[in-house]
């Protein structure tokens, strides 16, 4: 029995010989290309709205955040653009363009199957590119209007250290610069005398930074919280939360004196022992510092000789002579540099 085959027949369009079964309403394959438009129900300008305020991203219901040209605003753009349903998405790319222009250009590569004709099972895939362009809106989200408007905070964490020189502040603001969700939380920073005022929207966000605060240095933390206002029919209140930090004021290289009986984390230079302090210990008995690296003078080193008798231990102490220890005791004699 002869086996049976599907025939040629010619393009509508330019003549050329193709298969029945892969012809696509009577046109090959390039003339496919060029007269189906798989694109046409794709939107080409679309609006996209920014807090200008935060730079935040609006993606309803909330504000997102997100980087120019970055994988989640892309992700955001294409979550805005209708007509996606119908074809299936290949690559999606970002298109330079200037920052002040307010408009962010996006080129997508899509693809549809089309079913051959005379209802053959035979599949073509056709694969088009479209550039997208999405107009960038400003306005203010719901956090920066209650700053433009000067409404009063909801949440505020004072941080206080009572020393000559706030390396502790400034090492909590190198810190605050490597987590984007401080960055993000944070309405306003405003400095005071002695200290840093934190402003958060958020109540839980303010708890959550407060608790970092103590994590990073010896703390004395209280909270507390005022009613500014109620509404009886509704049952809501509005209420302030502050949370009062108090950083211990003693920095590194700092001179202090050891008050009788306590157990701190620091080297005794003559004798080599060192003991361990919390934040609990530490208020519970407070002391100030002797002396501040500002008080330090310059020696000349002359001779250096390495002590290799113990000191009697203390209960909670322990030192750090022998053993392969990383810290050892000296004995330096020194001349004052003029």
């Amino acid at each position: 029995m002869a086996d049976l085959h599907v025939g040629n027949i010619a393009c509508c369009l330019c003549g050329v010989p193709t298969s029945a079964s892969t012809a696509y309403e009577g046109m090959c394959a390039t003339c496919t290309g060029s007269q189906v438009d798989i694109t046409s129900g794709i939107e080409r300008s679309v609006e996209i709205e920014m807090c200008k305020g935060c730079e935040r991203w609006f993606r309803n219901p909330g504000w997102a955040v997100a980087q120019l040209e970055s994988a989640e605003l892309l992700t955001l753009c294409l979550r805005k653009l209708r007509g996606l349903k119908h074809v299936r998405l290949v690559d999606a790319a970002w298109i330079w363009t200037e920052h002040h222009s307010r408009r962010l250009r996006v080129k997508l590569t899509v693809a549809r199957d089309l079913v051959g004709a005379s209802g053959s099972t035979y599949v073509t895939c056709l694969q088009q590119s479209l550039v997208v362009e999405y107009v960038v809106r400003t306005r203010n989200c719901d956090a920066c209007n209650k700053v433009a408007a000067k409404d009063t905070w909801q949440a505020k964490v004072q941080v206080r250290q009572k020393t000559e020189h706030p390396r502790t502040l400034l090492a909590l603001e190198q810190h605050m610069l490597k987590h984007q969700k401080s960055r993000v939380a944070l309405r306003e920073v405003k400095r005071v005398g002695d200290g840093l005022d934190f402003i958060f929207g958020r109540r839980q966000d303010a708890h959550r930074f407060a608790l970092g605060v103590c994590a990073l240095a010896p703390c004395k933390c209280k909270a507390s919280s005022s009613l500014v206002s109620a509404n009886a029919k509704t049952g809501t209140s509005n209420v302030r939360h502050v949370w009062a930090v108090e950083i211990a004021p003693l920095c590194r290289d700092d001179l202090v004196l050891l008050p009788k009986g306590a157990s701190l984390h620091l080297v005794d230079p003559a004798s080599g022992a060192a003991a361990e302090v919390t934040a609990e210990q530490y208020w519970g008995n407070p002391f100030p510092p002797l002396g501040t690296k500002g008080h330090l003078i310059n020696f000349v080193v002359l001779d250096c000789q390495l002590q290799k008798t113990g000191v009697a231990q203390k209960p909670g102490w322990r030192t750090f002579l022998g053993g392969g220890a990383k810290d050892l005791l000296l004995f330096v004699k020194n001349l004052r540099d003029k």
